[in-house]
């Protein structure tokens, strides 16, 4: 009985030691798109091919939300160069989707030290505890897939993840967003957003659900809050959406 605890102990120990400590931001096309629709997706910008970047090819959708097939998703133009006929946008399912009381599933971006679709995580899930702020006060979780690497910068450091919440704020590439979606929007700050949840009804409809997600769910605006996280296998209900699977 004696050793069966001390297997227990050890495998807890074990699993704690690979799980990492981290904060949570939210964004919704910051760098996203400029890192969607370049590295990661389409090979005709002078990137190498390696089974890690094609991993990496996720659905993207045309300016109506509806779903480009993958060949003309992993060509398609950036729309941080403009949008055209051929331009790929993000699509309004990578919004948060809660599960349960004290789960969600959604999408993320993992920082790195640079912008690189060399980032080994990407499109491998993992599971997030909240250890601080209102989720961490009800021990909730969430599980995300990584669908962009991303630079540390300003806050935000190596490590740390970007979980994808529209109204969560547009960064540097406002303009993305507007191209997509027209200039008669009020996103809130370019960095965090909406600030409360009555002003969800301020972006378009189709992604008010997944900005009241972080009031409603999340308690709060996560950004900044403390959070450990291990990858774990990837729900079919992400993959589905992303087009994306890896293995742990």
């Amino acid at each position: 009985m004696v050793f069966r605890h001390l297997i227990v102990a050890l495998l807890a120990s074990v699993a704690a030691s690979q799980s990492r400590l981290a904060k949570t931001y939210t964004g919704w096309n910051w760098y996203v798109i400029c890192v969607y629709f370049g590295p990661i997706l389409t090979w005709n910008r002078g990137y190498k091919l390696t089974s890690r970047q094609y991993r990496g090819a996720i659905n993207v959708c045309d300016k109506n939300n509806n779903r480009l097939d993958r060949e003309a998703g992993r060509t398609s133009q950036s729309t941080c160069e403009g949008a055209t006929s051929d331009t790929g946008f993000l699509c309004a399912d990578y919004s948060p989707i809660p599960i349960s009381e004290d789960l969600s599933y959604g999408f993320a971006f993992h920082i790195g030290n640079d912008f690189t679709a060399e980032n080994p995580n990407c499109c491998k899930c993992f599971e997030v505890q909240w250890v601080s702020g209102a989720a961490g006060d009800k021990n909730k979780r969430m599980v995300v897939q990584v669908v962009s690497p991303g630079g540390a910068g300003g806050d935000v450091v190596a490590g740390d993840l970007i979980i994808m919440t529209p109204g969560g704020g547009l960064g540097p590439v406002g303009s993305a967003c507007r191209a997509q979606h027209g200039s008669g929007y009020d996103w809130g700050d370019d960095y965090g957003g909406i600030t409360d949840g009555p002003n969800c009804d301020r972006i378009p409809s189709d992604l008010q659900g997944g900005c009241y997600w972080r009031f409603n769910w999340a308690g709060g605006n996560i950004n900044g809050w403390e959070a450990v996280y291990n990858q774990v296998a990837c729900p079919s209900r992400l993959t589905d959406i992303s087009g994306c699977a890896v293995n742990p």
